[in-house]
């Protein structure tokens, strides 16, 4: 059986997502939360609506260096193996705001290096043929672009900057092409990727605004930023499951399973060593 990893998988489409992937009894579906009621509830619902009853619920919160080290030691306590991990959760700066018991912008912390610690931690277990897949956004390149102001900025001085969020799913995307070099160098056979949802109003993702006509507006005047929920959620269950995607790697898939180019700046090598090293150091590791 294989294991699948989801952060942020208590709701939409990290939900929506697990519930596709459990329909098959080959896998164990790992809902990594940090609300445990939510979680429970939702591996409750999947294991209902798919009959399999491989749903696990784990605790979880990506904003906490502290707590993604709990997650991971148990994890490999518990199942050893990971095949697919899904790097999801996220929070939007219009609803969160601060900075960390550990000292680091939330929105950073929570949607990026939450996940690059969790990412290391768990690679020496990977099975041969794992997938990595990094939720990223669209709006890692917002209306108006964004200039990279060095991983420290992002990581400490961000607070109250409306592009934070830009920032962290910039981050995401240097994280995968980042990995993908790595995994190339050493001949590993892991596959990452990057996947862009699009603007999903069925989330509610957006602090309680993306009502039906802020969807609307969304979807008739930003059509190339606009994105289903059901659509987005097939794809990435495509793209962490089908065999055709076995061997694609370094990519950005836009809410669909067709690969992109991603913004100029996305591709800045010097960028992404320069993140890819305070994030070592930010980590520990």
């Amino acid at each position: 059986m294989k294991n699948v990893i989801i952060t942020g998988a208590n709701s939409g489409l990290g939900f929506e997502t697990a519930k596709k992937i459990a329909k098959s009894r080959d896998y164990r579906v790992i809902l990594a939360c940090r609300n445990d009621v939510k979680a429970s509830q939702a591996r409750a619902d999947i294991s209902a609506s798919t009959g399999n009853e491989n749903i696990v619920s784990m605790k979880l919160d990506t904003s906490s260096l502290s707590s993604v080290r709990a997650f991971a030691d148990k994890y490999i306590n518990e199942y050893g193996t990971v095949d697919v991990l899904i790097n999801n959760a996220g929070i939007s700066s219009m609803r969160d705001s601060g900075m960390t018991e550990e000292g680091f912008e939330i929105v950073f912390a929570t949607n990026y290096l939450g996940h690059f610690l969790l990412t290391q931690l768990l690679l020496p277990h990977f099975a041969a043929d794992g997938r990595i897949i990094n939720v990223t956004s669209d709006m890692h390149n917002p209306p108006g672009g964004i200039e990279w102001k060095g991983a420290d900025y992002i990581a400490y001085e961000a607070v109250g900057d409306r592009k934070n969020y830009a920032y962290s799913k910039l981050a995401a995307i240097y994280l995968t092409l980042k990995l993908d070099e790595e995994f190339r160098k050493s001949g590993d056979s892991i596959t990452v990727n990057s996947f862009n949802p699009g603007f999903m109003a069925a989330t509610n993702f957006s602090g309680g605004h993306a009502d039906k006509a802020r969807a609307l507006v969304v979807k008739t005047t930003m059509p190339d930023r606009y994105g289903e929920l059901e659509k987005s959620s097939e794809a990435l269950f495509q793209i962490a499951t089908d065999e055709q995607f076995s061997n694609i790697s370094g990519k950005y898939f836009d809410r669909s399973t067709n690969i992109k180019e991603s913004s100029a700046l996305s591709y800045v090598k010097e960028n992404r060593n320069e993140l890819w090293e305070k994030s070592l150091k930010y980590c520990g590791l």
